[in-house]
């Protein structure tokens, strides 16, 4: 697949599920999250990083959308490789497009937006307590308390 057709791809798989782009980042509103997704192109090569990242609160002005260095919580999506390591395949969210069609990177995708992706969007920040070590890998230390705070005001506000 060429850049153009990874993009597109990328594209139709956010609006599908009701991102829409502000700048260079897709961006679907939840009651409690806002989730950012956006392609961070590689520097090794013909390849992306497909980051998303959540930001915990309300956000009921899209001109005033955060930036990717303002998330609270951030995840990539990844898929299998075509490299190996001693003769295996590994989960890479390095994607490497040339080397992949339409239909091979699909199932990824769906399951990224089925697995962490749209949980935390459509049910709230509760969804961050039940999967912590889902989403909480990619936190660094220093901001988990900061990032739990801010869930547990949420919390109690709607308790």
């Amino acid at each position: 697949m060429t850049k153009q057709e990874f993009k597109e791809f990328c594209q139709a798989k956010f609006f599908k599920r009701g991102f829409k782009k502000k700048k260079k980042m897709y961006y679907l509103e939840g009651t409690e999250v806002l989730c950012g997704i956006e392609l961070q192109k590689s520097n090794y090569g013909a390849c992306y990083y497909v980051n998303c990242h959540f930001f915990i609160g309300n956000y009921d002005c899209p001109a005033c959308y955060p930036t990717s260095y303002e998330s609270d919580i951030c995840r990539r999506i990844a898929v299998l490789s075509k490299d190996t390591i001693n003769g295996q395949h590994f989960m890479d969210a390095l994607i490497e497009y040339e080397k992949y069609d339409v239909n091979e990177l699909k199932p990824y995708f769906e399951r990224a937006f089925d697995d962490f992706i749209l949980p935390p969007v459509l049910e709230g920040v509760s969804v961050f307590l039940e999967k912590k070590s889902h989403y909480f890998s990619s936190v660094f230390p220093k901001d988990y308390d900061k990032v739990m705070g801010k869930i547990q005001k949420i919390k109690s506000k709607t308790s």
